[in-house]
């Protein structure tokens, strides 16, 4: 543990994160805490669900994995259940954990629950309002191809995917 570290001051609390700030051993840390999210998999057969999202801070549309924030009192699977639906559709028969990890530990508090959903049927999307969402359903080597081109820069898309092919055979 590091001598000579100050309380913790909020700055900012938002609806997703906070920033607090701590003086350790006399330079300031940045902390943006948040509550946690969840990633899902969605995987049929040899194919995979992903989504194009517009994001805001990138001014671009992306290519993703479903995934969300937990709520209040959620559990990471209830929260993975609730993202798959609202984003793409789906319905997973089948859910099941494949790992958790620090998104950002350096300066921030996040895990994510990452989830592999299969046994899916088809429902309907209810995203946010803010959300502009388009569902694509490819080959799993056709994802794998577009993380070697730089097509899927998302992290948490490349670890789920490259989890999911290592763990293939």
């Amino acid at each position: 543990m590091p001598s000579n570290d100050s309380e913790l001051k909020l700055l900012y609390r938002g609806r997703v994160v906070t920033l607090e700030v701590r003086e350790v051993d006399g330079r300031i840390r940045e902390v943006v805490g948040h509550r946690g999210s969840v990633s899902i998999l969605p995987v049929d057969g040899d194919r995979v669900f992903l989504i194009r999202q517009y994001r805001y801070p990138l001014d671009d549309y992306i290519w993703e994995i479903p995934a969300g924030t937990l709520e209040e009192g959620e559990s990471p699977e209830e929260c993975a259940i609730r993202e798959l639906e609202e984003e793409t559709g789906l319905k997973a028969g089948k859910i099941e954990k494949m790992f958790e990890a620090y998104l950002v530990p350096g300066y921030g508090t996040e895990k994510m629950h990452f989830f592999l959903a299969t046994e899916l049927s088809r429902g309907k999307m209810h995203p946010e309002p803010s959300e502009r969402i388009e569902v694509h359903e490819l080959p799993v080597s056709r994802a794998i191809d577009m993380i070697r081109s730089n097509e899927i820069s998302d992290v948490k898309t490349i670890a789920a995917l490259l989890w999911y092919w290592g763990m293939r055979g």
